[in-house]
């Protein structure tokens, strides 16, 4: 097999999608890891990738979260790939073209995120330099996150000095390459890329190129903040040695931020003066005034707590559109207190979206400059972190989170106990049985002593053992938060092992036995069961579980997606067609509907008799269904096997 053969076997252009100095870019299918990549010819790079085989495989072992992946490298004659994750969003440089304004807060977040991509990339061996940093090649997740792209493969494989120059980002020694046309012996570092960081964060506040030659950095300032402005300007130093030395310096220095504002510091000295009192000279004002103030800053309050009261209501019945409006409206009232902010961690927590329920503890509370972090309740967020970053199975950064709500919260059962069993996940076994000990010792419940034993002997292996733990746990405990856990640890035990029939009878008697607030993520479960099982017994089951989550108002697209699928299996087809009729009136038009409505069809046709068929219904639901999944860049199994359908019926002389 030849290399294009081996290639065309693997992948599938779907378009070109750019094209610059560094190479053409195009959008593929990756037919065995079943979903899109970016493929980039690069134009510059020795085709020797066997003498660069440690360069190439430290590259396709980055793995970061503001990094795409680097997938494989590979030579077609004298031309040489590398495939990449596609990334979803926008660039920064489309966004500003649409006028988007970006807050001083949502720059310092997203500065901090390039500088960890940044860091990462520095301290492989060799160091790997971006040499391209510009609102380009930023791009801006769904998730609102950054995603560095583009970086400068060649300059890493065999040496290239650089793809190019772009005016307003480049630092002034890759001009100076630039001009030389490469015959220069300066050279690029890490410090080059801080310049770039600098160059685009100018751009971001201001909406236009920096200029050395003139400069506004009374503008920067005006526009984002005193302390952000001055580190910009460091970064933007024309001589390298006065630059951040390092991305994690500058990274630093953006987190320290509400610490060193000068209008976060006046907020703090004013505070402080309101404390003291004003001046005799000023104490008749006070005593005209004071009243219709304090009567403002009443009100102001009563309507705050009024409206985290309604948040943890709307958040306990899981209507998280509700919660998230009025978390903002509670927010702009009282911008420094804390419950509302802990009320949307704790929603996004229960939303399952660990990764942006971090980032917004650590960028939006941790990191904001109107807050007061040394209040106790601080405790409470790194307490939500830690099990965001436990679910994410990132057991060192959980166990540092929980280490720091215990700092700020003394003895807490709960913390403890899930900290112990943090560390036990983090392989750290020792000292998980000795501060399980410590726990005990403070009077830890047997309810929370078996269940964090049941986690330990579940990271060991013990499958066994923790299911007899978390039994005793369940025996012993009136605490619904913990029974809701054991059922559903129990079942992944069952499920892992291939037991579904025990798995389905636990997580059964979990939905049977547990309140509605602590119901479903068991009930989830237990309908993913229902469904492998597949048999009719338990695909009723699951429609019947379904139905159940639809009256608990838990309902989403795959409620009915699910539903539609279990009723086709069991042909029940009025109610396949009944449920897609609402999709299609609830969620609108998507290539899915029409691929059900389409599958659906041909049910109907199969089960007439030959000269009553017609398949001109099935026809324009494939169609549809085509043409509305090449708009989508999810790769689905499914509408492969729609077309070997549609093909079938075309040969077969049906249409």
């Amino acid at each position: 097999m030849d290399e294009m053969d081996a290639f065309n076997q693997t992948y599938e252009i779907r378009e070109k999608i750019g094209e610059g100095s560094g190479g053409i870019v195009y959008l593929a299918y990756h037919k065995r890891l079943q979903k899109m990549v970016v493929i980039k010819q690069i134009k510059r790079v020795s085709h020797n990738l066997q003498s660069n085989r440690r360069e190439v495989d430290i590259l396709k072992n980055l793995q970061h979260t503001y990094l795409p992946q680097v997938f494989d490298f590979f030579a077609i004659k004298d031309k040489v790939f590398t495939v990449i994750s596609y990334i979803p969003g926008q660039s920064f440089a489309q966004l500003c073209k649409q006028n988007y304004h970006f807050t001083n807060q949502q720059l310092i977040r997203w500065a901090m995120q390039i500088c960890s991509a940044l860091a990462y990339l520095h301290s492989q061996n060799p160091p790997i330099i971006h040499s391209d940093i510009k609102p380009a090649n930023i791009m801006l997740t769904p998730e609102g996150n950054i995603c560095l792209i583009d970086f400068n493969i060649s300059f890493f494989l065999d040496g290239t000095p650089m793809l190019g120059y772009t005016n307003g980002y480049s630092s002034p020694e890759q001009k100076s390459i630039a001009l030389s046309h490469g015959k220069t012996k300066i050279v690029l570092d890490e410090k080059s890329d801080i310049y770039s960081v600098g160059a685009t964060l100018y751009y971001l506040a201001l909406k236009k190129k920096y200029d050395d030659q003139n400069p506004d950095f009374v503008a920067l300032e005006n526009q984002t903040s005193e302390t952000f402005a001055a580190i910009v300007k460091k970064a933007l130093s024309f001589y390298k040695e006065e630059r951040y030395q390092s991305a994690l310096e500058m990274f630093q220095a953006l987190k320290s931020i509400p610490k060193h504002d000068q209008r976060y510091l006046q907020l703090v000295r004013n505070h402080r003066y309101q404390q003291i009192g004003l001046s005799l000279l000023l104490a008749g004002s006070i005593a005209l005034g004071g009243f219709g103030i304090h009567t403002m800053k009443l009100e102001r309050v009563e309507k705050y707590n009024e409206l985290v009261a309604s948040q943890k209501e709307y958040r306990l019945d899981q209507n998280y559109d509700k919660q998230t409006e009025l978390f903002k409206e509670a927010r702009d009232l009282l911008p420094g207190s804390l419950e509302s902010y802990y009320q949307n961690a704790l929603a996004l927590y229960q939303q399952q979206e660990y990764q942006e329920c971090i980032d917004f503890i650590d960028y939006d509370v941790l990191n904001n400059e109107r807050i007061d972090t040394d209040q106790e309740r601080i405790g409470d967020f790194y307490g939500v972190g830690a099990n965001c970053y436990f679910e994410l199975e990132d057991y060192q950064n959980s166990v540092d989170y929980f280490e720091k709500a215990i700092d700020y919260l003394g003895y807490d059962e709960d913390y403890y106990r899930d900290y112990v069993i943090a560390l036990a996940y983090n392989d750290e076994l020792e000292k998980a049985n000795e501060k399980l000990d410590e726990a005990i010792e403070h009077g830890l419940g047997d309810d929370s002593m078996y269940f964090a034993k049941g986690e330990i002997n579940k990271s060991l292996g013990n499958d066994s053992v923790a299911i007899e733990n978390f039994e005793q746990c369940l025996q012993l405990t009136d605490n619904d938060e913990l029974k809701e856990r054991s059922y559903i640890l129990m079942g992944d035990i069952y499920i892992n092992n291939e037991e579904l029939i025990e798995a389905h009878d636990v997580l059964l008697e979990g939905v049977e036995t547990l309140p509605a607030l602590h119901q479903m993520i068991v009930l989830e479960r237990l309908i993913q069961v229902d469904i492998d099982i597949n048999t009719p017994v338990y695909q009723q089951e699951a429609i019947e579980k379904l139905q159940q989550v639809i009256d608990n108002n838990w309902d989403s697209y795959d409620t009915y997606d699910n539903l539609v699928i279990l009723y086709q299996k069991l042909n029940q087809y009025d109610k396949v067609e009944e449920n897609l009729d609402y999709m299609l009136k609830t969620f609108g038009e998507d290539y899915n509907i029409y691929k059900r409505y389409a599958f659906l069809e041909i049910s109907l046709q199969e089960a007439k008799e030959n000269s009553q068929r017609d398949y001109q219904q099935f026809e324009e639901y494939y169609q549809e269904a085509k043409d509305l999944y090449q708009e989508n860049s999810t790769n689905d199994p499914e509408m492969a096997l729609l077309d070997s359908v549609y093909q079938q019926v075309v040969s077969g002389g049906w249409l």
